[in-house]
């Protein structure tokens, strides 16, 4: 409807302004021809009072003859402004639709006429009929032009809106909950961006809903398995099965840790979700957080044969102290998980460009190319089988994720099959 407006106004007003234009053109076409006559009339007038010897009635005649004989009317005036001869108009004068001119002699004005049109009118009849024909011929061209534009801005609205209708559908689609569903890619540069912006929000939505059933089913077999546990020893235990009852709660109680475990990473994930509620800001040496935590695990890594060792530098970060032990106690958790015996693991942090870098870097089983953007989603693990028997249901890495970017951080990996990993962690150092 906009197009429609602009174009229609647009052909209005050079419409209206050329008929106003020309109007005007023809009325000083007109004003110009009244004084020209007037001037040769002035001249005849002059030849005839020079043959006559002055205003005879010879030279009246003559004048008056010429007037009427050319459709006009007029006086003439002697040189005192008295009238000689006057040819009266049939209807009064319009507003400037006479014209005077003077009466000479050699160098002498010897009197004045004034004409006009018989009639009374500025135009003559001819003029008239052109204006009318001018008229006539905008009005044609304002409607077509109009018309032309109403079609023209039809067309162009219907085009530009078509990739907008091929977003909307996509839309309404994902919205319906086809997440397969693509927008052609169309229009200008700004519609294909938007189309893009789309479409990449289907592929993640889509890889989202793939990530949830498949945390789901992770989560299931994780809580199924000790719960599984504990109940078969529960009903061998009421069924007068088991011989050794000490082993049979101890087995129970492992199971039970088991499941508190996991429970307790679900609470820190949920916890990680919505850091800025959570963390207590104060001035923390992020070396002295990371000795701790190394003194913490050195005899986990000591009893399955790893080297755990570390490179410390002071650096200030301002952060929550606990979280970022949480930080530092899963970075080695995972070290430790994926690091064979004899294998070795180095902590480190140094200050670097005004942040502060802490790197965790192991000789363990590394990581696929193909998985490392993986790695810190919510229950992902590579080597499933492995990782089950090793413990672990994938959610130290996101807390550390969300943890890290709660505190206005970032964190990578980098990392090769079979050469290990390095995951770097860079947080804003106080001066």
């Amino acid at each position: 409807m906009a197009l429609v407006g602009v174009a229609v106004l647009a052909a209005n007003l050079a419409t209206v302004y050329s008929n106003l234009s020309l109007r005007s053109h023809v009325k000083d076409a007109a004003k110009d021809r009244l004084a020209r006559t007037a001037e040769h009339f002035g001249d005849v007038a002059g030849v005839a009072y020079m043959n006559g010897g002055g205003w005879t009635g010879e030279a009246r005649e003559t004048i008056v003859h010429l007037a009427q004989a050319d459709g006009l009317a007029g006086t003439l005036v002697d040189e005192r402004g008295r009238d000689v001869a006057v040819v009266p108009p049939s209807a009064p004068a319009e507003a400037g639709a006479a014209a005077t001119a003077p009466v000479r002699v050699g160098t002498r004005v010897v009197g004045g006429v004034t004409v006009s049109q018989a009639d009374g009118r500025l135009l003559t009849p001819v003029e008239t009929q052109l204006i009318r024909e001018l008229d006539r011929m905008h009005l044609v061209a304002g409607i077509t032009s109009a018309l032309v534009a109403v079609a023209v801005a039809l067309y162009l609205a219907w085009t530009l809106s078509g990739p907008l209708r091929r977003i909307r559908g996509g839309a309404e689609r994902m919205r319906a909950g086809d997440l397969h569903a693509r927008v052609k890619e169309g229009g200008d540069d700004e519609m294909r961006a938007v189309a893009r912006a789309l479409n990449d929000l289907a592929e993640t939505l889509q890889h989202e809903e793939a990530l949830r059933k498949e945390s789901v089913a992770d989560l299931a077999h994780e809580l199924r398995t000790p719960a599984m546990g504990l109940l078969a020893r529960i009903e061998a235990a009421q069924d007068g099965m088991l011989d050794d009852e000490a082993a049979n709660l101890a087995a129970m109680h492992d199971e039970a840790v088991r499941l508190t475990r996991l429970l307790d990473d679900l609470s820190s994930l949920a916890d990680a979700a919505r850091p800025g509620m959570l963390l207590e800001r104060t001035p923390v040496d992020l070396a002295a957080v990371a000795a701790g935590q190394v003194g913490a695990a050195r005899r986990q890594f000591e009893e399955k044969g790893i080297v755990l060792s570390s490179e410390l530098e002071p650096v200030t970060v301002d952060g929550d102290v606990k979280r970022l032990e949480q930080i530092v106690a899963n970075l080695l958790s995972n070290a430790l998980r994926y690091t064979d015996p004899g294998g070795r693991v180095v902590v480190r942090v140094t200050p670097v460009s005004g942040d502060a870098v802490l790197e965790v870097a192991d000789t363990g089983i590394g990581i696929a190319e193909a998985d490392l953007d993986l790695v810190f989603e919510r229950f992902w693990r590579s080597e499933k089988s492995r990782s089950r028997t090793t413990g672990g249901a994938g959610i130290g890495l996101a807390i550390v994720k969300e943890l890290v970017r709660a505190h206005g951080g970032q964190v990578a990996v980098a990392s090769a099959p079979g050469e290990g990993s390095t995951f770097r962690v860079t947080l804003p150092a106080t001066s």
